[in-house]
């Protein structure tokens, strides 16, 4: 008779004792299910954290030495920043290095503009000191989609697209305005700049909301903030050509915070860059706060999976040490009869594995449902926690030889000894 044979009998003959290892193998299987699935999110998520946020670089005027004697006026000494800005050449050199995402340039109440052809939502006052009545101010960007309030969730858009790089002339305003106006994305709005004394036409390519309920007691129109949007930077160029020529600062967004180091090397290293009173630092933060609790939970899951693993891999043995003592008897007859040791052990292994098997596929579907309630649980997290098919095949690795071993050592004081002496103490 083969030692599969026996083990499927002795298996079949033993249903308490196999019982006891299949459910407790079950449970130690699913644990180690879900954990690494718990894991596998969390790398994950801190793969799509990595892409979404990705790492800065903030190129900025050095003002250090580089900074007026000042001017005195009515409200005290003013002083003026005397060297380089950051041009269009610089920002085009930069966007062309190897690692760069992306890149944005935001200035905040850069310009401000009276509606031409619509109108502001009202505030408490009317102070129409333009032709067009009430200005509100617009934030000059290069991209949108990277400016504060969209990075931080506070605004999203909901119709058209965002400022890009290249845009010329366009614009984004509130969907509280854009409702106000009767205004939709493809439109175009005009708009006076008391301090240009120019009317500009822009075109409406984005609508965002996230302004709702903010308007509070507002005393001015610019006090509200669905009247305030955003433009183009290369508009401002073309409006201010006399009084600004360059960006006052340039967040630069490198694909990966890890390579962030070297991104900004080659940025350093640029001919463009040489010579002028600029300087780069880098800005992680971002990334780091969004991160930390990721890994600080994979730390913890790996910690969670050895512990499982070593408190199964003790489980399993002292299960097998009580079901190979208590089957002495059987033991003492098969080496009587030359039943080799090899192959009574490959029978205790076979009874294992076979239990082993079993209770894997079992686990299967109940570590779906535990995976499935730790993803409810670590929803604030944004992680989707699955049981995917890659994890079996390794899985089923690891358990045998964590079985191999426990036989191994459950095995080793009854097999190595003398057949004669097992049967006479058991006499």
């Amino acid at each position: 008779m083969s030692f599969i044979k026996r083990a499927i009998l002795y298996c079949a003959r033993q249903r308490l004792r196999t019982a006891i290892l299949f459910l407790t193998l079950t449970i130690i299987a699913s644990f180690l299910l879900t954990a690494i699935a718990v894991r596998d999110a969390a790398y994950t998520a801190a793969a799509g954290v990595r892409t979404a946020v990705g790492g800065k670089i903030v190129l900025e005027p050095d003002t250090d030495g580089n900074m007026d004697a000042g001017v005195q006026n009515s409200w005290g000494t003013v002083y003026g920043y005397t060297g380089d800005l950051i041009t269009p050449d610089i920002v085009t050199a930069i966007s062309g290095i190897d690692g760069v995402a992306g890149l944005n340039a935001e200035d905040t109440a850069a310009y401000y503009g009276a509606g031409v052809d619509f109108g502001y939502i009202p505030a408490a006052f009317d102070l129409s000191y333009t032709p067009y009545g009430e200005a509100s101010s617009y934030t000059a960007t290069l991209s949108s989609e990277k400016c504060a309030a969209f990075q931080s969730g506070k605004y999203k858009l909901t119709d058209g697209r965002h400022i890009a790089p290249g845009d010329r002339r366009v614009c984004l305003i509130s969907k509280e305005l854009a409702d106000y106006n009767g205004l939709s994305v493809g439109g175009s709005v005009k708009m006076y700049s008391l301090d240009t004394d120019a009317v500009t036409e822009f075109e409406i390519i984005g609508i965002f909301d996230g302004t709702e309920g903010t308007s509070g007691n507002a005393l001015t129109v610019d006090e509200i903030p669905a009247n305030r949007g955003y433009i183009d930077y290369a508009t401002m160029f073309e409006l201010f050509e006399d009084g600004l020529s360059g960006y006052q600062q340039l967040t630069v967004y490198a694909d990966d915070p890890t390579d962030v180091q070297s991104v900004c090397d080659r940025i350093s290293a640029l001919p463009e860059l040489a010579g002028k009173t600029l300087k780069l630092r880098i800005d992680t933060e971002e990334y780091d706060a969004v991160s930390a609790p990721l890994t600080s939970l994979q730390k913890s899951v790996n910690m969670t999976i050895i512990i499982i693993a070593a408190v199964g891999a003790a489980i399993s043995a002292l299960l097998l040490t009580v079901r190979v003592r208590g089957w002495k008897t059987e033991i003492g007859i098969l080496l009587s009869v030359g039943v080799s040791r090899a192959n009574i052990v490959l029978q205790l292994f076979a009874e294992a594995a076979l239990t082993a098997a079993v209770s894997l596929a079992a686990a299967v579907p109940l570590s779906g449902l535990t995976a499935e309630k730790a993803g409810e649980l670590l929803t604030p997290a944004n992680l989707e926690v699955k049981i995917g098919a890659e994890y079996l095949p390794p899985l089923c690795i690891i358990g045998f030889l964590l079985i191999a071993a426990a036989v191994a050592v459950s095995s080793w004081t009854v097999v190595r000894a003398n057949p004669r002496d097992i049967l006479a103490k058991i006499s």
